[in-house]
């Protein structure tokens, strides 16, 4: 007699383990203008920041929204900026886990596509991002089309739809249009084909809630619309609109971009296009079947994944759909004619795939330490700089020696807390310091810093907006002087900037601590 291991068993692995190692690797390495964004942001939220109407928003504020939660629960620190994360992480493999049960997938095999999913999704990054949200919940729209389409009777996956996409798109606006659109134009093919419109009522019904609760969220807050479109939307989109077109990105278009560099995510859905292929091949109207329309959109994800990935800065991150195309090879080819070799087949290339980016990238951190490639860093160091609760083991791209980073950021904080008395605007990469500021003197107009990105440049459409939103806010606020702590990651691409658009008023420009500071006085601007 066989021993079974109950289903609790596998559901307790998945969590301990897709939490802790999130846990384990979100205080190992940070990538300042990346890992303190949403920490600085859930932070302005519990001070009584709104965003759009207090600080300017380009990306995430449902990941501004959570962290504020958490923090009011847990207290503002790392570890809850961490857990965050982790409990996402879990939450998503063990969503995965009964979405391929659903399938009739034996529940080691659940375990073990679900649990490779979560090693590899949030412990690339181990804090909040928005990527990150964004894909996770595009994904599940994905699967809940595709659980909606195999399992027509259960409107609930309907119902859900456009719920996650709506939470996507609020993480970040892209991939989650590119979702969205999929999902339309494969719903209207589905329903097309199968005559059967029922099931769009729950997705209907479920659309209007959402913009129901939106609005209400919006007026209680007093954000005008006009500033959530013109930062969320028209700003936002004209950032992936100069991506598309310029060298760099998307183009130049060729094989070993979009293929070879890919190569692990096409060979993770191959198995998948033969069953698709043979099948088609084999019988006359597999295309109107709910298989072909399930297949074809999870390969089509893929090249949403492949494409958002071009058009972001940052490290590779989308391989951790690989366990979830490899999840879906195994539940078509599990009834297929040489099932068991081609299974093994599978598991073979869901093991080689994780393997290696696992110990490639994940172990390696590589989307904190982005900078290997062009500087050594050759130490860590043990601090709890960031809440004085948490030993954090430092190391960033930002300077080579951490040390004296730790060393550095430790003088800024002593130095602004003691000598700066009038109200500033503080620009730094390091956006934890304003958490670690005792005087309510420091205040926030943009989310983060990143020129082009966070904010329209000089020859942006939008400049004049954003030019006259900065001077409110200014004057509002009392705002006497700019601040930017060095080093950062765009060196001095800010600091040119705002000097750029106040020109004619600066006064008492000041390098301060050995250049760490510079400061110019705003004071007669507005």
């Amino acid at each position: 007699m066989k021993f079974k291991v109950p289903e609790y068993i596998y559901l307790l692995t998945i969590f301990f383990l897709t939490f802790f190692s999130v846990w384990y690797f979100g205080f190992r390495s940070i990538n300042p203008i990346d890992n303190f964004t949403n920490y600085n942001s859930g932070y302005l939220i519990l001070n009584g920041q709104i965003p759009f109407k207090d600080y300017w928003v380009t990306t995430g504020p449902l990941l501004d929204f959570i962290q504020f939660l958490i923090f009011k629960i847990l207290g503002v620190n790392w570890g809850s900026y961490v857990f965050h994360a982790a409990i996402l992480n879990s939450a998503f493999a063990i969503m995965l886990y009964y979405i391929f049960k659903q399938f009739k997938l034996e529940n080691i095999y659940c375990f073990v596509y679900s649990l490779l999913t979560g090693l590899i999704f949030y412990t690339q990054v181990s804090t909040p991002f928005v990527d990150h949200h964004a894909s996770m919940f595009s994904i599940l729209a994905i699967l809940f089309l595709i659980l909606g389409i195999n399992f027509e009777r259960k409107n609930v996956f309907w119902f859900f739809i456009p719920i996650f996409l709506i939470l996507a798109f609020l993480s970040k606006q892209t991939p989650s249009s590119y979702f969205l659109l999929a999902i339309i134009i494969f719903s209207a093919y589905n329903f097309l084909v199968n005559r059967n419109f029922k099931n769009l009522i729950f997705s209907i019904s479920s659309c209007l809630l959402i913009i129901c609760i939106l609005i209400l969220i919006i007026n209680f807050q007093k954000i005008s619309f006009s500033d959530f479109f013109n930062q969320y939307i028209k700003f936002a989109s004209g950032v992936g609109k100069i991506r598309l077109e310029v060298d760099g990105f998307l183009k130049p278009i060729s094989f070993s971009r979009y293929f070879i560099k890919f190569k692990l995510m096409h060979v993770s859905y191959f198995l998948l296009l033969f069953y698709l292929i043979h099948k088609l091949i084999k019988e006359k109207y597999f295309y109107r079947t709910k298989d072909f329309t399930s297949i074809l959109l999870l390969v089509f994800t893929t090249y949403i994944l492949i494409i958002h990935q071009l058009l972001t800065l940052n490290v590779k991150f989308i391989y951790f759909y690989i366990p979830i195309l490899c999840g879906f090879s195994h539940i078509y080819l599990k009834n297929f004619v040489y099932s068991k070799k081609l299974i093994s087949i599978n598991l073979v290339i869901l093991f080689t795939c994780f393997t290696y980016y696992f110990s490639s990238y994940v172990y390696q951190q590589k989307f904190q330490l982005f900078c290997q490639e062009h500087i050594k860093i050759n130490s860590k160091t043990k601090t709890k700089i960031i809440d004085g609760k948490f030993n954090f083991y430092w190391k960033s791209c930002l300077k080579e020696k951490s040390d004296e980073e730790v060393k550095n950021l430790k003088r800024i904080i002593e130095y602004l807390n003691l000598n700066i008395n009038e109200n500033y605007l503080l620009i730094t990469d390091y956006q934890f310091i304003n958490a670690k500021l005792k005087k309510n003197n420091n205040k926030q107009i943009n989310k983060w810093y990143h020129p082009s990105v966070s904010y329209p440049l000089f020859a942006n459409e939008n400049f004049p907006y954003y030019k006259n939103f900065l001077e409110k806010k200014i004057k509002s606020n009392g705002i006497s002087r700019i601040i930017f702590i060095y080093p950062s990651h765009f060196n001095m691409e800010n600091q040119l900037f705002f000097e750029n658009i106040f020109e004619k008023c600066l006064t008492n420009k000041k390098k301060l601590l050995d250049g760490l500071i510079k400061s110019i006085n705003v004071e007669k601007c507005v």
